[in-house]
């Protein structure tokens, strides 16, 4: 099981190589956001 520093760092290298191939913040934060419509979580880290 992967602990949450590991998972975290997983998520950052995703977000990375998704801004690398072009995509906007504003694409990744409406994607997370269409994946999961119940979260109230706010990506505004990204």
């Amino acid at each position: 099981m992967m602990t949450n520093r590991e998972l975290d760092l997983e998520w950052m290298e995703l977000i990375k190589q998704a801004l690398d191939a072009g995509i906007s913040k504003n694409e990744i934060r409406e994607f997370l956001h269409s994946q999961s419509p119940n979260t109230n979580a706010e990506y505004k880290v990204i």
